[in-house]
């Protein structure tokens, strides 16, 4: 941190502010970094529903849209049931809350970035990239921030609440001051000396950055023509998939309706995460009809999954809207050992009991896809997006679906098709960011990480991709902190351990590294190697990670090759295991080539790994597959490893490789020479190696495998005796 603060600040607080937020009334406060330099703008890069601009020096509200640049003294506003999120130059995202009006600041200096006026509504601070210097101002309150993560709210009376999820606070005005840390909250009335609140929930306070999938099946809707006519915008707009347009299509007035229309008005509030106003909605149900209480339950149900909270159901399901709810709550209570059958057994009974159930079939694929299934999964979706094309889970699933089949430039399209219809939707922000790292746009991908992470905060496999991103650019101190609010976030999901165990393999934390990933194995169901629950980036995102090697920096050769066959014995088609026993082989092979115990079962692993693994899985060689982790998503292009080793004795070890991916094709060319003069006469030996490897896609199921060596070994008495 470089730079004065004001004198005044220096003088009233004492402190020297580092990666804290400070609120001082009627004060400038900056937390002072380093600016990267780039372009100071401020981009719309979400949107849904009304959101509109006042351009500076005009009177009228004009509609705002995604890619939209604001400029100092811009005011934008979102309406009721609606948000945004923006981006600034320095990589903050500020996710703006329903009925939120906020103005653009000018920055003050050069150094600084454009501020924020929030006049009224909520927004909520994300801040993971290099520290800016942004000042976030309410009436009577100012906020210099740097590199923290809070909720900041202004009520119609003034109030400004300010809770915090990560970091430190100074909250502050002329009457008094408080110091904030995680977890905790103050409010401030204009006049009056900031107070402490009780202790938030994050579940509750960043609820309307939840995303609910749809679950309500119309056919179980029991609506009169008269309501279905009054409906009928609306309801067309839902059987298609667009929930945004179902929701701007629906009547004010019927809100206050009958028990039908409120049990679709909530539907469509979960959909943009109004949770409150849809619970109110429920609460209001008149009749004590069993079929509208078994509608209000299921939604009760799909908001305790969202949240990962207990609602349990005292009706055992029997329409389509109970199943497909009763799949997405047993996933979210999973618990190591759980099985996810149960789960895509209930969405297949969504379908059977309403084959024309569009969500049904999207979760139906869904699920088949985590099980490694792509062909059923395919089929699922292309019947999900027959009966309802504008379903953006579906439309990010295809995206997916796209990616396990090495297409990555046709899974961008799909993802841009998702967001287009909701641009809320954190897994067609992440499958758009790997599909743009995957093509070696890495300040691209990262930045749609971090937007995904930013709007829906409370998922943590979004937290795991980007602590994973950071650890790829080696910002190891950021990945860690992401990696542990993911594990805070779901204690079941093995993927934050996973990539945790890798990042302490590359700072040389070796017994930390094996507590991690023993960790992950216990979640895992115990499998040895991770397969993510919807295979987003099919185990390639650890593809050039040997976890042989972990073992190997502990000295746990046998654990080694135990748990790389629990792995293969476990799951045969994953390539990942095969990879993981042929490294484990390899590390206790004869370096010599004279004992040949470990040879042949090594060399058959890996050709059993190539030969299931798709094109850029890193499988090609041990040379690659046991290099550093540092690449820790799959991208096309070039590549170069290389190893040396040298002993006191004189011995020299030299392996090296240039390899490369590009679409459906990779290759590999490498290198090795050994040369060791040995322990006494005639037991020296030199070897030259050269080995080309080359590997097309033909389908998605067939691929060519190509591969040739030249072996050149000249050596003594190298045999082993036994005295």
């Amino acid at each position: 941190m470089s730079g004065p603060f004001p004198q005044l600040i220096r003088k009233v607080f004492g402190v020297v502010l580092s990666g804290w937020l400070t609120i001082v009334a009627g004060h400038a406060v900056f937390a002072q970094g380093v600016n990267d330099g780039g372009a100071n703008e401020i981009k719309i890069k979400e949107l849904q529903g009304v959101v509109e601009i006042l351009y500076a020096g005009t009177t009228q509200w004009f509609p705002a849209r995604a890619g939209q640049v604001l400029h100092p003294t811009d005011q934008l506003r979102t309406g009721a049931d609606s948000r945004a999120a923006l981006l600034w130059s320095d990589q903050s995202v500020v996710p703006v809350g329903a009925s939120t009006e906020i103005e653009i600041l000018s920055p003050q200096s050069k150094q600084q970035q454009s501020g924020l006026h929030l006049i009224r509504g909520v927004i909520s601070f994300f801040h993971r990239d290099k520290p800016g210097q942004i000042q976030v101002i309410t009436r009577g309150a100012m906020a210099g921030v740097e590199g923290t993560e809070f909720v900041l709210a202004v009520n119609e009376a003034d109030r400004t609440t300010l809770a915090v999820i990560d970091g430190k606070v100074s909250f502050a005005n002329s009457n008094g001051s408080l110091l904030l840390t995680n977890g905790q909250q103050a409010v401030v009335d204009p006049g009056q000396a900031p107070v402490r609140a009780a202790g938030f929930i994050a579940n509750n306070l960043l609820q309307w950055c939840f995303y609910y999938p749809a679950v309500l099946d119309l056919k179980d809707l029991p609506l009169t023509t008269q309501e279905a006519q009054l409906l009928g915008p609306s309801l067309a707009a839902y059987r298609n998939g667009d929930l945004p347009a179902a929701l701007a299509q629906f009547p004010g007035a019927t809100a206050a309706g009958s028990d039908a229309e409120r049990i679709y008005h909530a539907a469509l509030l979960l959909s943009v995460g109004n949770v409150e106003p849809a619970q109110q909605d429920l609460a209001s149900l008149n009749g004590s009809d069993e079929h509208i209480q078994r509608l209000a339950a299921a939604l009760h149900e799909l908001i305790g999954a969202v949240k990962h909270e207990p609602s349990p159901s005292r009706f055992t399901a029997r329409t389509a809207t109970e199943y497909l709810a009763q799949s997405y709550y047993y996933q979210s209570q999973a618990s190591p050992g759980f099985s996810l059958d149960i789960a895509l057994a209930s969405a297949k009974k969504a379908t059977e009991s309403d084959p024309q159930f569009g969500f049904a079939w999207e979760r139906v694929a869904e699920l088949e896809f985590s099980f490694g299934r792509t062909d059923r999964a395919f089929q699922a979706l292309d019947t999900s997006l027959s009966l309802a094309p504008r379903n953006a889970e579906a439309l990010a699933l295809k995206g997916f679906l796209l990616v396990a089949q090495n297409r990555a430039a046709a899974a961008v399209v799909w993802f841009d098709q998702a967001l287009a219809v909701d641009s809320s939707l954190g897994n067609a922000w992440l499958g758009r960011g790997l599909c743009r790292i995957r093509i070696r746009d890495f300040a691209g991908g990262r930045e749609d990480l971090l937007v995904a992470a930013a709007i829906e905060p409370q998922r943590a496999v979004l937290r795991s991709y980007l602590g994973k991103a950071y650890a790829d650019d080696w910002e190891f101190h950021r990945a860690a902190a992401e990696f542990q609010r993911a594990k805070q976030l779901d204690p079941n999901d093995p993927t934050a351990w996973l990539y945790s165990a890798l990042m302490n393999q590359e700072r040389n934390r070796i017994n930390d590294a094996i507590r991690d990933l023993e960790k992950s194995e216990e979640l895992n169901d115990n499998r040895s190697v991770y397969r993510s629950q919807l295979l987003l980036d099919q185990d390639q995102a650890v593809r050039s990670a040997s976890l042989a090697t972990m073992y190997q920096d502990a000295g746990m050769f046998d654990v080694s090759v135990n748990e790389a066959s629990r792995a293969v014995n476990y799951d045969y088609a994953n390539y990942s295991g095969h990879l993981f026993l042929a490294d484990s082989y390899q590390q206790l092979s004869d370096p010599n080539e004279i004992n040949l115990r470990y040879e042949t079962p090594a060399e058959s692993e890996y050709l059993v790994a190539n030969l299931l693994a798709p094109v850029g899985a890193g499988t090609l060689s041990p040379t690659i597959s046991q290099g550093e982790y540092s690449r820790l998503f799959q991208q096309d292009g070039p590549g170069v490893v290389s190893d040396t080793e040298y002993l006191s004795r004189g011995a020299w070890t030299e392996s090296g490789a240039q390899f490369g991916t590009y679409g459906d094709f990779s290759y590999d060319f490498e290198a090795f020479y050994h040369s060791d003069p040995g322990q006494w006469i005639n037991n020296d030996v030199e070897q030259r190696q050269l080995s080309l490897t080359l590997k097309q896609q033909i389908t998605p199921n067939d691929l060519v495998y190509f591969n040739i060596n030249q072996l050149q070994s000249d050596y003594g008495d190298l045999l082993q005796y036994y005295n």
